[in-house]
Formats: C-alpha cells, structure tokens, sequence
C-alpha cells in the first residue's frame, strides 16, 4: 500500500474569536484538576533540499523549517498557528558552506468555530482551498520536491479572511467551501519568492469525495492583485485515486487574466498528471508530466519528472528525482533534486 498522510485540520486565532473565549472558557473533562496546557499540542516539519538545476549553481537549503502550535478548547476556541523559516542557504558551490538569508514568516494563523455539527467558520490566514496539493503541500507528505505548477502560480495560495465549511450528511464525503478575503495578505512572503500578492480574493470549493481511497473537488477563485489592475477569475478540477499497486493524481486549470497591461496570451492554462507505484521495501517509483501556458509568456512549458522516493515511516521521506523542462523555465527549471523531509 502507498502511504499517505494528511494534515489534522486543527486551527488558531483571530481577534474575533479571542474575545470570544471569554464567554466561552476552555472546557475540561470531569478531572478538575486538567490543565488548560494539556490541550495544546506542538508539532512541526522540516525539508532539506539539495538542487542540482541547469540555470543555477549547485546548493543546499534548508528549504522548510515550521512550528505548528494547536488547541482544541471547545466548539469555539480550537486555534492554530504555523510559523515557518525558510530559504536558507546552507552550502553553495563557489561560495561553500554558509548560514545566512534566513527568512520567517507567519504561514498561518487562524482559528476554527464549530457553528453546528455540519459547519465550521475558520476566521485568520489560512490555506486557500484551491486543489487537495494546496492543503497538504508539507513537504513530508507531498510525493516529489518541486511542486508542479498547475497547483499553485495561478491562483492565491493563502487567504486572510473567512472560511464558511459545510459537510452534507447526507452524502458522504461530499462539502462546500466558501472563503473571501477583503484585504491584502497578512505577513505575506516577499514579492522575489512569491509570483505576486492579492488585493481582494472570493471562491469556492465543491468537493464530491475526501478520504484515504479517492478524492475529487472543483474550485473557483477570483482575485484581484495588489498594486495592479489584474484580475484574475480561476477553475480547476483535481482528483486523487489510491489503489493498492498505485496512487493516481492530476489537476486541470484555467484562468482568465484580465489587464490592460500587454500579455501574449488571454489565460493561463495547464494540467498535470502524475503516478506513484510502490516498489520493494518503503520505496516508490514516481513519475509526472506536466504542460503549463503562462498568459505573459510567449512559450508554454512541457516538463517530464521521474524519481524515487524512499518513506520507511510515513512521516519521513527521502526523495530524489529528474525533471526535464523544455521551453519556458522560468519555474521547475531541468535539473536534479534532492530532499529529505520529516514530521516531528
């Protein structure tokens, strides 16, 4: 069997739901003398990576470095918080070995209200929910070190605002997702590691089925960019499917980029389709291919990726893998690349 995991959906704090702790304290089991510090937990993952890219100089990064601090004190009150360094260089060729350029910033920060049994209000920075590889991007639980570019150049990948979540009863696995966020990004990564920051951003999620055997959800989004008249209205469907000799997962996405700005094309556009077959001994064969078109572009992109990934437990994972890019480069450039990633 492929082994995967999943990020428990636990959650943090806006000014709004702080103050509501006050009228609803942090309620313990019938042992009075529980301590509130018992219901919050610490946990956190780190990736290292080692690049070997045609356009670039040999190097070694400690790519990902976060804290996940939690709490689930009632229906109310259930925060999380995810503090994040990353990019930091720790070795380069011609330069050699070097600790510096460390980046940090609050990854998310939000907290979730159980408004009845089937819905819950997520209020702070959080994941957007624009494919499945958005909410569980971790390095230690994600397949290959490069991300393909269909699941997230196109689209907000954070969201400071409100989240609605409705689960249907009546059809399992089923649930809508709404979310809008009014202002620009909270703490948001600098403009030189993120494609580009949003002013304004609405959208949605139908999901049709969310477990360990399949998934499949469509999503909207529209945004409007910050310090630019772009606006960008995005859908895109993505599945997974698990089966007991592979693990099947693609995406497709279009969006509409509306400016007045020059752009070759009208939209971006792409899909992916990628593999993963269990082998001997905790490793898997994986395998992608990816086409992508970049409305201010002239050429698309077409990249091939094959790798190993070695995971003795599921919350460690050893990945090596080629990625061959023809035409545009200007992401997942060709290359080799190696990682090691682990939940703690």
């Amino acid at each position: 069997m492929l082994l995967t995991n999943r990020f428990n959906r636990c959650t943090l704090g806006s000014v709004l739901s702080l103050a509501m702790i006050c009228f609803s304290p942090p309620s313990f089991s019938d042992d009075e003398k529980a301590s509130w510090l018992d219901d919050i937990n610490f946990s956190g993952y780190a990736k290292f990576l080692a690049k070997a890219s045609n356009k670039a100089p040999t190097s070694i990064d400690l790519d990902d470095l976060s804290l996940f601090v939690s709490g689930k004190f009632n229906r109310w009150f259930n925060p999380f918080l995810e503090a994040e360094a990353y990019n930091m260089s720790i070795w380069k060729e011609g330069d050699g070995f070097q600790f510096n350029n460390l980046h940090l910033v609050i990854e998310r920060l939000y907290n979730d209200m159980e408004i009845t049994d089937s819905d819950t209000l997520r209020t702070g920075k959080f994941l957007a929910s624009i494919n499945h590889w958005n909410i569980v991007h971790a390095a230690p639980l994600v397949w290959t070190t490069n991300r393909p570019i269909t699941s997230t150049y196109s689209l907000a990948n954070y969201i400071t605002g409100v989240q609605l979540r409705h689960d249907f009863n009546a059809l399992s696995g089923h649930a809508l997702e709404i979310y809008v966020q009014p202002v620009e990004d909270f703490n948001h990564k600098p403009a030189s590691s993120h494609e580009r920051q949003y002013k304004t951003v609405a959208g949605a999620r139908w999901i049709f089925n969310e477990d360990l055997d399949y998934y499949m959800g469509v999503s909207f989004q529209h945004a409007q960019v910050a310090n630019s008249d772009e606006i960008r209205d995005s859908v895109s469907v993505d599945g997974n499917w698990q089966h007991k000799w592979f693990e099947l997962e693609s995406e497709l996405l279009l969006t509409h980029v509306d400016t007045k700005e020059f752009r070759q094309h009208g939209n971006d556009w792409g899909g992916y389709v990628q593999m993963a077959v269990p082998l001997i001994k905790h490793f898997n064969l994986i395998t992608r291919y990816e086409h992508f078109e970049y409305a201010n572009k002239v050429e698309a992109t077409n990249t091939e990726l094959g790798g190993i990934v070695y995971r003795p437990v599921p919350s460690l994972s050893f990945k090596l893998e080629w990625q061959q890019t023809q035409g545009n480069q200007f992401n997942n450039q060709t290359g080799l690349y190696s990682s090691v990633a682990v939940l703690f």
